[in-house]
Parts: C-alpha cells; sequence; structure tokens
C-alpha cells in the first residue's frame, strides 16, 4: 500500500539547499511560488524522497487567493506527498511552470489555466484546452457567474471569436421537442388529473 510521505522531513529537504523555501502548515507541504521549481527538482532527486511521478496537478479557488496542488510519487519507494503553493494575486495570477521537471506537467497546467486562469511562467505552449479562444472567464473559478452584463455560465450570448459560429441569441431557435417520456409542463396538467392523483 502507497504510504504518506512525511511532510516535514520532505520541508528539511527542501530548506537544506533552499533556505525559507519550504514549510509545513496543517499537515501540508506548502513551497514558496518563487522557489517552486528549485523545490520541486530538490524532492525529485533526493534519494530520500524520490519523487519522481507528478500523478496530479490542479487547483482550489478560496476565494481570497488560489491554492496549486500537487500530488507527487515515488514509485520505487512508493510513498506520495501533497504539495500547495499559495497564488495571491487574483487579477494575474501565476507560477513557475513544471513542464520542465516533469513531462506530465504540460497538459495538467494547461487545464489549470483553462478553468482557473492561472498562468504557468515558461510553459511552452500555454493555450485553452477545452474552451475556445474567445470564452469570458474561467469557469472553476467561485466568482465565474458574477461576469459584467448579466452573463451567467451554460446560457447563450457568450462572444465567440468566429460568428459563423456564434452562439444564437436567445429566442431565435425552438424549445426542444417534448419527449414522449418527459412530464408534461404543469400548464397542461389539467384539474381532473389533479384530482384523480388524491382520489383512492
Amino acid at each position: 500500500m502507497t504510504t504518506q510521505y512525511d511532510p516535514a522531513a520532505a520541508a528539511e529537504i527542501v530548506n537544506a539547499s533552499a533556505p525559507g523555501a519550504a514549510c509545513v502548515d496543517g499537515g501540508v507541504l506548502f513551497l514558496e511560488p518563487g522557489q517552486l521549481v528549485e523545490a520541486i527538482e530538490t524532492l525529485r532527486d533526493a534519494e530520500q524522497s524520490d519523487l519522481v511521478f507528478l500523478c496530479n496537478l490542479t487547483a482550489v479557488d478560496q476565494e481570497r487567493y488560489f491554492e496549486v496542488v500537487y500530488h507527487l510519487q515515488s514509485l520505487d519507494l512508493n510513498h506520495i506527498i501533497l504539495i500547495k503553493a499559495r497564488v495571491t494575486d487574483r487579477d494575474d495570477p501565476s507560477l513557475p511552470s513544471l513542464s520542465g521537471v516533469y513531462h506530465g506537467a504540460h497538459l495538467q497546467e494547461r487545464e489549470v489555466y483553462d478553468l482557473f486562469g492561472i498562468r504557468f511562467e515558461g510553459h511552452p505552449d500555454l493555450r485553452r484546452m477545452f474552451l475556445w479562444d474567445g470564452f469570458p472567464g474561467y469557469p472553476l473559478r467561485k466568482d465565474f457567474l458574477q461576469m459584467p452584463g448579466q452573463i451567467r455560465a451554460g446560457l447563450p450570448g457568450f462572444p465567440h471569436e468566429s460568428q459563423e459560429n456564434a452562439w444564437p441569441v436567445p429566442g431565435s431557435v425552438p424549445q426542444r421537442p417534448q419527449h414522449p417520456n418527459d412530464p408534461p409542463p404543469p400548464s397542461e396538467v389539467t384539474v381532473a388529473e389533479t384530482d384523480g392523483e388524491g382520489a383512492s
């Protein structure tokens, strides 16, 4: 069974080569953004940590700041660690890219950029992964629904690069056909049907 690697031990390894780059808070290893790449390389190359595999890279919107979350694993020593880096600038959030440390960071950083808007400096091809370039905002941010113009997620009306593929204006397309298995709209339920449901 894979075990949890001690974050305090990992902090010692990092701080031995980059003092002040790591701290432990609540059982989680936090790394300073400016020393992120150096710290991760140290944990990858040190024999006692051997964290050679990036198995997950994601982010969390904590409203006042973002946390970028990394899960690193040693396949030979069979342990895993949770690492976080905090990004406090919500207007222009960025972190150094780990694409030069782990090849697997390439697509995972693009995904975080696409959905949270966090840029990864030094990434060789940072562009949206699921959404088109004209898409407004970043859907996994907690303030995504507070976009200008009362635009709401999932509804027509988003601007698009190509007018040929532009979304239709609301109300310009017919409603979805009624499926035979769908319940009728409330207006189509008659009084007799309502009374009949309660009859014994």
